[in-house]
């Protein structure tokens, strides 16, 4: 598997490591310079999977980048890209970066609903539907 010749246990332990439990944590700037790296890596691998994440990466470094932050559009994509995370690591990979990836989606996913909810959600989807960053309730 060629996402496997390119992503080891121990970068997702250095990526983990930096957001220590919370996303927001971690500096906007420090942010972005990560997700261009893993968007770089994951787009190598050409898995169609990483493809997709990496995508989503792009958008989120774009809305980090943005003058006017848009929590709620990061929330969201960080839910997606949590799911995705997830998704990834049940599909074959090796169990010490299946456990790190499990990890990741879970705290990446737990940080998209933490800041959602602190920016006051009304009127949005309560579980169950999927959500777009551009679109809205799909």
């Amino acid at each position: 598997m060629a996402e496997e010749e390119h992503i080891t246990a121990g970068d997702l332990s250095r990526l983990l490591e930096l957001f220590r439990g919370r996303v927001y944590r971690a500096s906007i700037e420090k942010a972005i310079e990560e997700i261009e790296g893993w968007q770089r890596k994951l787009e190598a691998t050409g898995g169609p999977d990483l493809a997709s994440i990496a995508e989503n990466l792009g958008q989120l470094r774009t809305l980090l980048a943005a003058d006017d932050f848009d929590a709620d559009s990061v929330g969201w994509l960080l839910s997606e890209l949590g799911e995705q995370t997830v998704r990834v690591g049940g599909s074959g990979v090796p169990e010490a970066v299946d456990e790190r990836l499990q990890r990741l989606g879970g705290l990446l996913d737990a940080d998209g609903r933490m800041l959602r909810m602190l920016v006051g959600q009304k009127g949005r989807p309560s579980g169950g539907e999927r959500v777009s960053p551009d679109r809205g309730p799909q």
